[in-house]
């Protein structure tokens, strides 16, 4: 994905396969979010007069390019975690140590597929946080950028979430489902008062 062109991509999404999928479109969706942060973060700096914000812009910048890329290697991390656990279905079952190898494969191959959207909704918690200091700091001019950054981010995060829901119904380790779906629960409470918060400072801004 970090080379391939993003019409090729949505090209592939429209498709009949099942990679990428909603997990990948999720992580782009992030990844947009983080790249507006980025822009803002950019213009500020550069337009006359925010010199004493050059500091927390280039804060800003690092922090949101660092998102960027790890939310664009997700878009292949989470085809790779599909496609695994779809291969671990292919598995033979010609023998009870087959039966029993293919089943452990299986129940890792559904965990494997749950981490990526977890990272997802990390980085959507990380991501929203700078964006409300890009929302606070960043210049009028671009303020909307820094609006649509938080919606991208918590739509990545709510996407996420529903590719955590859809897997843990399927796994057998109670402990890492009571785990994931804690986090979960925390991850949209807090996304959401957050958001709330920020989109907040954008409109007063902007008003």
């Amino acid at each position: 994905m970090t080379t391939q062109p993003i019409a090729d991509f949505l090209e592939e999404l429209a498709s009949a396969t099942p990679t990428p999928g909603g997990g990948g479109a999720a992580a782009l969706m992030g990844a947009m979010g983080a790249s507006l942060i980025a822009m803002v973060a950019r213009v500020t700096a550069g337009k006359k007069g925010q010199d004493t914000l050059i500091p927390e812009m280039e804060r800003q910048i690092m922090e949101a390019e660092a998102l960027r890329q790890e939310f664009t290697a997700m878009i292949s991390a989470d085809a790779v975690a599909f496609d695994g656990l779809m291969s671990a279905f292919k598995l033979p079952k010609d023998s009870m140590e087959a039966i029993d190898r293919r089943a452990a494969i299986i129940q890792q191959g559904y965990q494997n597929a749950t981490e990526v959207p977890l990272s997802c909704i990390r980085a959507c918690l990380r991501g929203l946080a700078v964006a409300h200091r890009s929302a606070e700091q960043g210049h009028r001019n671009v303020l909307s950028d820094s609006g649509v950054a938080v919606h991208a981010l918590l739509a990545a995060l709510r996407s996420a979430i529903l590719n955590v829901q859809i897997n843990v119904p399927a796994i057998k380790d109670q402990t890492f489902v009571d785990a994931a779906l804690e986090e979960v629960r925390a991850a949209e409470e807090a996304a959401s008062t957050g958001a709330a918060i920020t989109l907040g400072v954008v409109t007063a801004r902007l008003s």
